[in-house]
């Protein structure tokens, strides 16, 4: 049975650490966080003098977590606390896996100890990975990705304080919520999916879309709701785990160095449409528009790219023939089996390239109306 979390939720809710800290015989805790780990030094006398790990990198390495086990150590720590993004949270668990296991060849091949007995308090800076609510943590070691997955690897306590989202820069904003909204729908049409997946994948897609305009333009309800829907992204693939757009998303997160999330929905809504043209999963795909307030299940996948191109992100440079066959061939095969249709290397290829190139007028102008009267129908 997975063990319960203890959730503390609301702005403002931060200021209750220390209690969270006594109910998990949390005593002296290694933080691991960056500009925000500061703002957890003055809410007690155990905070104020505790070790602060950030030297890591924003796609967390083993290297790294290395080091933060030796702080750990050297600093007689007994717990951690992660506060920051999913680089935090997820270098903070790679802590707790090195602190049981220091066979780092080992931890790369995802042979995991038993145990890990090390608490783990996550307090998450953005709106957008979910790994508060998970048992996996993706980091890299020489260049390559690794998984780890294991039970213990879910933290014990997590503080929903929707105040942290405050200073997030607007990219890191937008990203974010691209990745919750991602992984809110491939949990939805995942093979893996079951009732209650679908469930938390509902409220985290819902959650974004309702909620994004309103967000960033900062507004402070909008922004609990964001961080409430995110969280319930990471319960939605704690139980499914992802699908294609995260599969391919990683080797454009490494080769243009763009964020996570804006690299899944490069992809998704070529996905989805390939999916509506293969009829693949016809009633999921149905169901899942009907849900999102839509009536045609073709209206779905525009929606989605006309959210994507009203945010402006940063472009990324047009790959060529060959780049676009070595980014397919990079995609880890073993991923793609929840996706709810097998991909062959030439659909690969053809998603990377749909995913660069810019729709035609007057299909830009028919996504960016679909979601500007979606957005403003919910104002």
């Amino acid at each position: 049975m997975e063990k319960a979390q203890i959730i503390l939720e609301g702005r403002g809710t931060i200021q209750k650490l220390p209690e969270l800290m006594d109910r998990l015989s949390v005593r002296r805790p290694l933080i691991v966080g960056r500009s925000q780990a500061s703002r957890l030094c003055g809410l007690s006398d155990p905070l104020s003098s505790a070790p602060v790990f950030s030297s890591f990198h924003s796609n967390p390495d083993l290297t790294d977590a290395q080091d933060g086990a030796d702080a750990f150590r050297q600093f007689s720590c007994d717990s951690l606390i992660s506060v920051g993004g999913g680089s935090s949270i997820d270098t903070a668990k790679a802590i707790r896996v090195l602190l049981a296991s220091e066979n780092i060849e080992r931890i790369a091949a995802s042979d995991l100890p038993e145990e890990l007995p090390v608490p783990q308090i996550a307090i998450p800076g953005t709106a957008g990975s979910g790994s508060e609510a998970t048992q996996f943590a993706v980091v890299y070691w020489q260049g390559r990705k690794i998984s780890l997955d294991h039970p213990s690897l879910r933290p014990e306590g997590v503080i929903l304080d929707s105040g942290l989202l405050a200073t997030l820069p607007d990219y890191h904003r937008k990203s974010c919520a691209l990745d919750a909204l991602s992984q809110g729908i491939e949990s939805y049409w995942c093979r893996k999916a079951t009732e209650e997946s679908r469930v938390h994948a509902y409220l985290a897609i819902l959650g974004v879309l309702d909620n994004l305009k309103a967000y960033l333009q900062h507004d402070s309800h909008a922004a609990d709701e964001l961080l409430h829907a995110s969280y319930q992204s990471g319960k939605a693939i704690q139980m499914t785990r992802t699908t294609a757009a995260h599969a391919l998303s990683y080797a454009l997160t490494k080769k243009y160095g763009i964020a996570h999330g804006h690299a899944c929905m490069m992809t998704l809504p070529c996905l989805w449409e390939l999916m509506l043209e293969r009829e693949v999963i016809p009633e999921t795909l149905k169901t899942l528009s009907s849900l999102m307030r839509l009536g045609d299940p073709r209206l779905a996948p525009m929606l989605i790219q006309g959210l994507f191109l009203s945010l402006s992100l940063p472009s990324v440079p047009r790959p060529d023939q060959q780049e676009i066959s070595d980014l397919a061939s990079s995609v880890n095969i073993q991923r793609l089996n929840n996706h709810p249709m097998s991909l062959t290397q030439e659909e690969l290829m053809s998603v990377y390239r749909k995913a660069f190139t810019p729709p035609a007028e007057p299909r830009r102008r028919l996504c960016l109306d679909l979601w500007n009267y979606y957005g403003e129908g919910k104002q």
